[in-house]
């Protein structure tokens, strides 16, 4: 017999719907918000054979990028709840229509974790943490490196001549190494999240978490640093086409820059695009870019990277089989 009760059933399918109306809600009124500089920028930027030409690349460097992170999915849930390839692929595809709803796309493992059975998703949850940690790390690494080479190059950064630069790469240093050892040590990190008292109730489904051995660890800091090359291309790529007079090595010193500052800014829905758009902006135009082309890039990097995969997701989540648990009688 079933061990939830049928009532749960609508419940869970009205969330899912309500998931995919604000999704859609909140990008069409986006696009709509959007519509009004849509005649500026495509006055602005030369739409030639070579930019159309590109938009079908960035899209499959899109595809890799959601299927990077479907594989570290299906590797943290190993020992859980395994799933095959394409299950894993759907439910990251699902967590990002709910995360497109949440602050800096915190509720990702809300979509992705109401694929499993019910009695294995709090520790799914918890066990998703060392893929955000990951992440996270490699956004740090990259991005001090993307400050170093700006520098070198004598290109000019927003804090240019109001403190050296060192006052950013120290703390920057000590951010990478504390998330580090938070990622190869869980346990400590498991200590930190069970601090508060409302957490003390997932003490038993944390321990998933402390599960995760070392070479996992690193698979998962491995695919994290795959999948960030793959974005990070992406968006020189467009940049390329979109804005080519800001230049290879300036873009790709800028680039991490600007995925450093918008992973520290607090976004809330989708007011990421316009976050990102504005530190693009900020530091790319000083570096001889086009501010319109810039917004351009901005644009279609969140179309391509965020909005087609969430609305996707969202579908997925209202067709998605519910899987409950089976207890014996």
């Amino acid at each position: 017999m079933w061990s939830i009760s049928d009532r749960r059933v609508p419940v869970n399918l009205l969330l899912r719907w309500g998931v995919f109306a604000l999704a859609c809600a909140l990008l069409v009124r986006h696009l709509l918000a959007a519509q009004g500089t849509s005649t500026t920028v495509a006055g602005s930027v030369a739409w030639d054979l070579r930019t159309w030409a590109m938009l079908p690349v960035v899209v499959v460097l899109g595809a890799f990028n959601w299927w990077l992170e479907s594989r570290k999915w299906k590797l943290l849930l190993r020992r859980i709840a395994p799933v095959d390839g394409m299950e894993a692929f759907r439910a990251t595809l699902a967590g990002t229509a709910v995360g497109l709803i949440t602050p800096n796309r915190t509720g990702e493992f809300l979509g992705r974790i109401a694929h499993l059975p019910s009695d294995v998703r709090s520790r799914a949850a918890f066990a998703s943490i060392p893929g955000s940690v990951a992440q996270f790390a490699v956004t740090l690494v990259a991005g001090a490196l993307g400050i170093a080479l700006l520098t070198v190059s004598d290109n000019t950064l927003p804090w240019s001549g109001i403190f050296p630069v060192g006052y950013v790469l120290l703390p920057l240093a000590l951010s990478i190494a504390i998330v580090l050892v938070l990622l190869f040590r869980p346990r400590w990190t498991r200590s930190l999240l069970l601090g508060p008292a409302f957490m003390r109730r997932f003490r038993s489904a944390s321990v998933a978490m402390v599960a995760v051995q070392p070479g996992v660890a690193r698979q998962v800091l491995a695919l994290s640093m795959l999948r960030y090359g793959t974005f990070t291309l992406q968006f020189v790529l467009l940049l390329m086409v979109l804005a080519p007079e800001l230049g290879v090595l300036s873009a790709w010193g800028a680039v991490p820059v600007v995925f450093l500052i918008t992973s520290l800014v607090p976004t809330a829905m989708l007011t990421e695009l316009g976050v990102r758009g504005s530190v693009a902006v900020a530091l790319l135009v000083p570096l001889h870019a086009e501010a319109w082309h810039v917004v351009s890039a901005s644009f279609v990097l969140w179309a391509v990277n965020l909005a087609l995969p969430a609305l996707m997701g969202a579908v997925i989540l209202i067709v998605a089989r519910v899987r409950r648990p089976v207890v014996l009688a």
